[in-house]
Order: C-alpha cells, then structure tokens, then sequence
C-alpha cells in the first residue's frame, strides 16, 4: 500500500471513530488548521504545542495540551487539516475529544478527526518523526494566544457593530 493510500485509509478510519459527516464537512468549510505537536506516551500519553486556525481571511495561534489512551512511544507531529462548523471564531478554543490512528518508526503518518463542546468539527492528516503508535482516544484543550484573544474580541466587536449600522442606515 503507497503512503497515500494509507493516509487515505488513516482519515476514513478516524471520521468514522468520531462520526464526522463528509457531507457535512464539503458543504460548510470554514477553516483550516496548521498544528505541531509533541507527544511521549506509555499506555497513557501527554501531548503539547501549538498550531494557527485561519478563519475568514484572519490567522489565530493557538496552544494545544492533551492527554491519550491506548498509546506508546515518542513522538513529534506536524498536522494539516479543515475545521467545520465555526460559525465564530471564538467556538474553535475548548476541548477537542479526538480519535487518532497513527504510526511512527522514524517517519509516519496520521489522521485525527475531533469533535468540541461547540459542535466544531475538525479532521487533519499529519506526518510524524519518532517512534509511536496510536489507536487513541485523546482530549486535546486548543487556548487562544494572548494575540489571538485580541483578534477575536475585534471581530466579536465588529460582528456585534453590524446589525446597529445597518439598523442606522435603513431609518
């Protein structure tokens, strides 16, 4: 099996695991996301890093922390992906509850497909350097950067002031 096939397989896999919708996801996207991640896991396993939504023409950094079960090894990941569903900016932060397939014997690849409070879906593919398997269940917390707090407070600011000017010049 070639490496785009098996990335192929990685993706379905994980839809499939969180019940992600296809259909959903080619009707409304709405973001992507660029994340790198480090990982070390034995059984139980502690993921961090940090990764950039962009969303409506606008680039957000964010933090990633997470934890994992049914996971081994060492690793470092550098994962692209879609975000679905975001309607604002400020309901991609929160819990992610995440499944992962992924395996790494000095070089691999990846597919996650992950599901917030929010009802915000995301799916990526990664590929990774390090030694580790994952078949995962994981919950990784995505916090805006301080800069990124800002962005998103201006545009709540201008979403808000929308509907008054438009009130304004219909009068």
């Amino acid at each position: 099996m070639n490496a785009r096939a098996w990335v192929c397989t990685l993706v379905a896999a994980a839809v499939l695991c969180v019940g992600v919708s296809p259909v959903r996801a080619a009707e409304d996207t709405t973001g992507k996301v660029r994340i790198e991640t480090m990982g070390v896991a034995a059984g139980l396993g502690y993921t961090w890093g940090q990764g950039v939504l962009e969303f409506r023409g606008q680039e957000y950094p964010f933090t990633v922390k997470g934890f994992s079960i049914v996971d081994v090894g060492v690793s470092r990941r550098v994962a692209k992906g879609e975000v679905y569903g975001l309607k604002n900016v400020e309901d991609f932060e929160g819990t992610f509850m995440a499944a992962i397939v992924a395996g790494t014997l000095g070089g691999g690849a990846g597919a996650a497909a992950l599901k917030n409070q929010n009802e915000v879906d995301m799916v990526w593919t990664s590929t990774s350097q390090g030694l580790n398997f994952s078949l995962a269940h994981s919950g990784l917390s995505m916090k805006f950067t301080d800069e990124a707090k800002t962005r998103v407070m201006q545009s709540k600011k201008e979403r808000e002031a929308q509907p008054a000017a438009a009130a304004r010049e219909t009068k």
